[in-house]
Parts: C-alpha cells; structure tokens; sequence
C-alpha cells in the first residue's frame, strides 16, 4: 500500500503529468457538483399511478387518513358521482355511485361528506360505509337545484339557483333557512365553503367583460342568523380571472387561502384579506400540514411559505406530466390529476425535508473530502519539493 502512495504522489509531482491530473481532478469535481445539483432539484417521493377515471375532476374530497375519497367527475356535460373504496381482488379502485339523483356538487371533510342534486336533493355519505343515505330537508319554499354545499349531517351551507339567480341558504338538522340573495344581481354566486365564524363564498362578476365569460375575482363573507337568512359581505371584488379554491385552515392566522387564476388570498379571522405574493396565473393548489403552498401553473409545480417573497420551482422526475388538476391533501399526501383524470400524480411532502436533507448533508460531506483530498495531495507535493518528507 505504501509503495502504492508513493508512485501516485511521484506521478502528481511529475512535470509533465501535473497539468493533466489538475484538469483530471477540476474535471471530476465539477461533475459531481453538477450530479448533486442535478438530483437536488428532483422532488423525490414522487409516484404516478392509473385512476381508470374518465372525464374531469370537478371536486374531491379524502377521508382523515387518505384513502378512501369522494369525486364529483364531469364526462361529457355530464357530472358523475365516484367512490375510491378497497376491493377484495382488485385493491383500491373508483367505483361509480348512484344517488338516485341529479348530483351537483360534494362537500365536507374528514369522514363525513355532503352530496347535492337537482330539486333540493340532498345526502350523507361515510367514508367508512361509503353508502349514500338522502335527507328530507324542509324547504321554506320550493326545493331549488343546489349549486355547492358545505358542512355535515348537522348543520352546513349551501347556495341554491341557476346561472341568473343564487340563493344562500344554512340548514339545521333537516330545517332550512331562509335565502339570501347577493344585492348585486351581476355577481353570480360559484361554491361556498364552511370556516370559522361561518361560511366563505367565491363567485365571479359577470358585467365586468362579458365576452370573456367568468372573470373578476369575487369574496363574499357569510354569517348566521338563527333560521332567517344569512348576512352576506363583499370582501373582495377585483379584476381578472375568478377565484376557484377555497381552503379552511385551522392552527393558523388564517382562518381560509382563497386563490384563483390571478392570486391567492389569505383570510383572517376579523375577514381581513392578505394577498400571497409571487402567487399568479394559479390553476390548482392545496396546502399541507406545513403550511406550504403547492401551486400549479403554466411554469410548472411550485411551493410557497406564506410570508416568504419568492416561490420555490419543483422540477418532478421524467415522465411526470405537469398538466395537473385537483390539487389536495390524500392525508400526509399531496394528490394531484392529469388533465383527464387518467393518471393519479401522488407526492410524498415529508419525503423533501428528510431525503433531501440527507443529500444535502452527504453533497457538503463529498465537499469537504474533495477540498481535504486537494490540500492532502498539494501539501504532500510541497513537502516532496523542499525535501521535508
């Protein structure tokens, strides 16, 4: 081993090897810098896996642990009612559900959801039976077509109507209240959405360009009041594309993130209203038990810390498509969707803050040992030269 050592520090002090085993050894190092660079930038914990689904996803909703899941799927103008549930042969799958209705929308959270339908249809569903069981609600007048709803077996939230004109309305066990209509007869009324202190409603304006379709981003408060009508508050009104996600959030200064195609909106508990910076052009997003923003749009997957100035851009692995849709948390998972709800895009968000962390701390290892392994080879050279050694 000695005489090993001897004729590799003989052939470093050579003259005429010497530029070539510094260019040899520059060489080596830039290319594992780039190999670490490389693999830092790949989100790890990424899997991809085939729904069997066809359509698009309308809405979604997972159980506490994130297995079992709820989705509302529009296939040809038609909205279709779907159930993940274990099969004994075939493992987890999505199985149609039949409500013996027109459904319209889903909601609710955890392992209780809400189903709605046309003529004031309207049911509960567990995660943890998966069967669907209707409710005789008592209308004050006539059973409208339910748009969105929110909330559970108890009590929730629900706007009511068509395209010209939107109602709404809280229930009580199988009482309805009265309905309450938004004052200005241009803001339609999109999904509503259960929060401390009552319900967030986003809608869209649509006087403000009309041959664009739905545009300006509309916020509205929504209070109780007892079985009368609720109390509705304008938040926010302003210009661009509408906003078309709402998350509640608990254990944090914001009671909900609201954000659309322009920005994302954080909204506290006095309803005052925050804009996340650096957040545009937002085509779906969820947040997760971090509170960090995931966020797509036409550049690609990206996360934000609230408060930070700057989002972070996530470059996923080969053969990950970024035309994804129906950002939410599958428990500890962050679940998105391709386009046509084909391909299931599952991310693990824990894996970034342990396996790169380790990479992080094995590319500064290979670092040192790089720098060490020069100054070892040089210092020895210099010994060599002045007959030290």
């Amino acid at each position: 081993m000695a005489n090993t050592f001897e004729r590799l520090f003989a052939f470093i002090e050579s003259p005429q090897e010497r530029p070539w085993v510094a260019m040899g050894a520059l060489a080596i190092f830039f290319l594992i810098g780039a190999s670490w660079i490389n693999q830092a930038q790949v989100l790890p914990g990424v899997s991809v896996s085939e729904t069997g689904l066809e359509g698009s996803i309308v809405e979604i909703i997972w159980d506490d642990d994130g297995m079992e899941a709820l989705a509302l799927i529009e296939d040809n103008g038609q909205l279709n009612l779907y159930a993940r549930t274990l099969s004994n042969s075939d493992g987890w799958i999505w199985e149609a559900r039949d409500c013996d209705c027109n459904v319209t929308s889903i909601g609710g959270d955890g392992d209780s959801w809400v189903i709605g339908g046309e003529n004031g249809w309207m049911g509960i569903m567990s995660s943890t039976g998966l069967d669907i069981s209707p409710r005789s609600l008592n209308w004050p007048s006539t059973a409208p077509d339910i748009i969105s709803l929110d909330g559970d077996i108890s009590n929730g939230w629900m706007i009511v109507g068509d395209t010209n004109s939107q109602n709404v309305h809280t229930w009580a066990g199988l009482e309805v209240s009265q309905g309450a209509a938004y004052p200005i007869p241009e803001i339609v009324l999109d999904e509503v959405k259960e929060v401390a202190g009552g319900a967030l409603i986003i809608g869209h304006d649509k006087s403000s360009n009309p041959a664009l379709g739905l545009s300006s981003e509309v916020l509205i408060d929504a209070a109780r009041n007892s079985n009368n009508a609720p109390q509705l508050t304008l938040l926010h009104r302003g210009a661009g594309a509408p906003f078309h996600t709402i998350i509640p959030m608990a254990d944090s200064p914001f009671i909900a993130v609201v954000g659309g195609g322009d920005a994302i909106y954080g909204v506290t508990m006095e309803r005052n209203i925050h804009r996340v910076s650096n957040s545009i052009e937002v085509q779906t997003f969820a947040i997760d038990d971090h509170d960090v923003i995931w966020f797509v749009n036409q550049n690609g997957l990206h996360t934000h810390d609230i408060g930070d100035v700057e989002s972070t851009s996530i470059v996923l692995p080969n053969g990950v498509s970024t035309d994804l849709v129906g950002a939410s948390m599958s428990g500890d998972n962050l679940v998105m969707f391709s386009s046509d709800s084909s391909n299931r895009v599952t991310i693990d968000v824990e894996a970034q803050h342990s396996v790169l962390r380790s990479l992080s701390l094995l590319a500064d290892l290979i670092l040192v040992m790089t720098f060490v392994a020069f100054a070892g080879f040089g210092g020895h050279a210099l010994l060599r030269k002045h007959e030290l050694v």
